[in-house]
């Protein structure tokens, strides 16, 4: 019995490292479902071995380096996750969408929850700054841009504060080996990665009370308006993807036009951004069903990227219901 309830303390103690292990595997994969996966499997690896660990002082840091190494072998095993502009030229917006490309292994978005460590109220701004730089979107894609071992010691070094030889004793290589493979992943992600995005402001909310109520009228001027000149949109698992106000509104207005869907809209936040739940039903009624995450890069009070995940499975892992009533406000 004692030795059950000095069990449950040390998972006890372990559990607030689930956040912070998932969020460090999903930066790894691109991949909430992957992440959670591999997180369990490196708290249940601790948990086997209890007794070793129960009088170390770096559990964290073997949590990290089991987390790391299952991420590697992952990896190795799977293509690398990507977003429509990565695999392709823009999308002619008079031409009609494929089919869904399920096959392809898409970088999904993450609930901010996942980001929100114990502590984090404490952070410096730049902290918070580096924080929300960290886990954008565009971030996420450059890294997944970078060979595994360059991934795993950017992540290590510049996100976790890992010291170069720290890293490599976890990578088994030399702390000259880590330098370089830093200079290199720094240099590849700096050319892929967007500018930082200011952390949330009333700029966020006006942009989703914005979108909601133009998407509701079907006002695609309305719309064009509120798009950056550089804006681009993409819906995975479609591999199409359309850039600038005139693409968008031009594929936007066909895509009304044939639209049979009533939508409901649930404001949320993912990947340091404004996002929305996308609900909808057929126009004869009934409940609304998940249909897509809507995640928003908003730049001065405009929307310069919308990426609209059209996978419902995520929504559980946003805490969110996967269908509302007919009746809900």
């Amino acid at each position: 019995m004692a030795s059950d309830s000095r069990d449950q303390d040390f998972l006890t103690q372990l559990e607030p490292q689930r956040r912070a292990i998932t969020a460090h595997c999903y930066r790894m994969l691109g991949s909430l479902h992957d992440a959670e996966e591999l997180a369990q499997d490196s708290l249940l690896r601790a948990w086997q071995r209890l007794d070793e660990l129960r009088s170390s002082a770096a559990t964290k840091a073997w949590l990290y380096r089991i987390a790391t190494n299952a991420c590697l072998d992952r990896l190795k095993q799977r293509r690398r996750r990507v977003q429509s502009h990565d695999i392709g030229p823009k999308a002619d917006p008079e031409r009609p969408l494929g089919g869904a490309d399920a096959e392809q292994l898409w970088v999904e978005p993450a609930p901010d929850s996942l980001f929100e460590l114990a502590g984090d109220t404490e952070q410096r701004p730049d902290a918070r700054a580096e924080m929300r730089e960290s886990i954008s979107l565009a971030f996420v894609t450059a890294l997944q841009l970078l060979p595994p071992k360059q991934r795993a010691a950017l992540l290590l070094v510049d996100v976790l504060g890992w010291r170069p030889r720290e890293t490599a004793e976890l990578l088994e290589t030399t702390e000259v080996s880590v330098n370089s493979l830093l200079q290199r992943a720094r240099k590849s992600v700096d050319k892929h990665d967007a500018p930082a995005a200011p952390g949330p402001g009333p700029d966020d909310a006006e942009v989703l009370r914005r979108y909601i109520a133009i998407w509701e009228s079907g006002d695609i001027a309305a719309f064009t308006a509120l798009l950056t000149n550089d804006a681009i949109m993409s819906m995975p698992p479609q591999v199409e993807w359309f850039a600038g106000p005139g693409s968008i509104a031009r594929f936007l207005a066909r895509a009304r036009e044939r639209s049979p869907w009533q939508y409901r809209f649930v404001p949320l936040r993912a990947n340091g951004a404004p996002a929305l739940a996308v609900y909808t039903r057929p126009l004869s009624g009934g409940p609304y069903r998940a249909a897509g995450i809507t995640v928003f890069v908003v730049r001065g009070g405009q929307v310069a990227q919308v990426t609209r995940f059209v996978m419902p499975s995520l929504f559980p892992r946003f805490g969110l219901a996967e269908s509302l009533p007919g009746d809900a406000p």
